[in-house]
């Protein structure tokens, strides 16, 4: 006990070092701390949001406020501070193993009579991004961790530890146990890791990891265009594939083929795709376009397809984001995930999630990197996730195709697509494209075989590219290619 109580000092010593806001704020489910000295209540506001609390207000609203809470009911200690105003809170709970936690997820300030004014106090969403000592070392979210506690431990004991470093649960992955904590303005994430990760409480800890979106490859046409057809419905009950990417437009020749969506960044708007990448990976997904030189069949099924937002009109996303995503796209029923993006980062909490994915049925692909490294891109190299490199035309490897023991196969990687990413409608190429159609073959196959599980179906896919030896592999093509021949071979293998 006194070796814990030890690190709970140096840890509040260093979250008060973080923490030099004229105002101080910290949330414990229905109790509040709090001081504000003649600080504005628009910055009061912030710091709520800052925690995560979606705060709408009336801009003309702009008085100071002064005012030291310790330890009081959140609700009367708003009303004070709001006296001259209405307000409207809106609560939800945050589920996991350590029951469900109360949590104030909505606030709206506004003059008697006047709700309509309020607007969203932040307008600018976009992630706030940092990296390690020199902007060395994968990026992560500002003033975030992704905390997984101990199973021995109360939920008291971990209210303690947060009062201590300044941190609120904002969100939490409930099969897995693992909490979102939003931490005060400044703090030394990766200093604060180093503290957290020798705590008895603690489990497994990372920062809150950023992914980006592949970069666009737009290619010189050589002549030869794609097939888009018309791609006829899928049988009636057929699991969807995710789409794990941009999001969605709404373009010709996905109508009858997409199963549901979800904006995973903001759950309450409509699915959209700033960028144009996640729109062409589901006309891919699905079968309405088949990559360039691949024969495309007007009387095989399509594939429905879950569109699922990932990315953020930036670009980015995180680990939680992407948890979030898996979570959806398991919540509904999908049988396999396309994920035609990659990183460098080793995660051990998304490797959870997939493995977690794995288990309730999932057949996980993803993109090889469209860098050739020679070295493990994240998710393609976690256990039994698919990873798909690139070949040309001809047969050859891509030359920008990723390489490495961890390939499981190739498959076409160029296409002409009637939507550009962040550019113009054209030939585009990368382990993106060939990654969405080997997703389109797995999703074919479990058309026809409902009951494979992930391991028969990957196992039929490399029997289904191995023309020579199925035991046989190498570094840039995996166990073979994955071309409309293959495809015919996949739908024929039983699990």
């Amino acid at each position: 006990m006194r070796h814990a109580l030890v690190i709970f000092c140096s840890i509040c010593f260093l979250a008060v070092l973080a923490s030099s806001a004229a105002v101080k704020l910290h949330i414990d489910g229905e109790r509040v701390w709090l001081e504000a000295n003649r600080a504005p209540l628009r910055d009061v506001l912030k710091a709520f949001a800052h925690y995560g609390v979606n705060v709408q207000v009336d801009p003309d609203i702009g008085e100071t406020v002064s005012l030291r809470i310790s330890n009081a009911p959140l609700e009367p200690s708003l009303r004070e501070m709001l006296d001259r105003y209405a307000y409207v809170l809106t609560w939800d709970v945050v589920p996991g193993p350590l029951g469900e936690i109360l949590r104030l997820s909505d606030m709206s300030v506004f003059r008697p009579g006047s709700r309509e004014r309020a607007r969203p106090l932040e307008e600018d969403t976009r992630l706030r991004v940092a990296r390690g000592p020199d902007g060395r070392g994968p990026e992560f979210v500002q003033d975030e961790l992704l905390i997984g506690f101990s199973a021995d431990v109360s939920l008291d004991q971990i209210r303690l530890l947060l009062r201590e470093i300044g941190g609120v649960i904002v969100e939490g992955y409930p099969e897995l146990g693992i909490y979102r904590v939003r931490l005060p303005p400044g703090t030394h994430v990766l200093a604060l890791r180093e503290q957290l990760a020798r705590h008895p409480a603690v489990a497994e800890i990372e920062p809150n990891y950023v992914f980006r979106e592949p970069a666009p490859h737009p290619v010189t046409s050589d002549g030869a265009s794609a097939s888009q057809t018309r791609t006829r419905l899928p049988p009636a009950g057929s699991a969807p594939v995710a789409v794990m990417d941009s999001g969605l437009l709404d373009v010709e020749g996905l109508d009858g083929l997409v199963a549901g969506g979800l904006d995973a960044l903001m759950p309450t708007q409509a699915l959209s795709d700033p960028s144009g990448h996640g729109t062409q990976m589901a006309l891919i997904t699905s079968g309405v376009v088949a990559p360039t030189g691949q024969a495309s069949d007007d009387e095989r099924a399509g594939v429905p397809i879950l569109a699922v937002r990932t990315f953020d009109d930036e670009g980015m996303t995180t680990s939680f984001g992407l948890m979030r995503s898996l979570q959806f796209a398991v919540e509904q029923g999908a049988r396999v995930v396309n994920m035609s993006w990659g990183s460098g980062v080793d995660s051990q909490f998304i490797a959870s999630a997939v493995a977690h994915a794995q288990s309730k049925g999932m057949v996980m692909v993803a993109a090889a990197g469209n860098e050739p490294l020679g070295q493990p891109v994240y998710p393609a190299a976690y256990p039994g996730v698919v990873a798909v490199g690139a070949i040309q035309q001809d047969g050859t490897p891509w030359p920008s195709s990723n390489f490495g023991d961890f390939i499981t196969v190739s498959a076409p990687g160029a296409a002409s697509l009637p939507i550009g990413h962040n550019g113009p409608a054209g030939a585009y190429a990368g382990t993106s494209i060939s990654s969405a159609y080997v997703s389109y073959a797995l999703g074919l196959y479990m058309q026809r075989h409902p009951s494979a599980t992930p391991t028969q179906a990957v196992r039929a896919l490399q029997t289904a590219v191995s023309t020579e030896n199925e035991t046989k592999r190498n570094d840039r093509t995996g166990y073979g290619v994955l071309d409309s021949a293959a495809i015919e071979r996949l739908l024929q293998t039983k699990p």
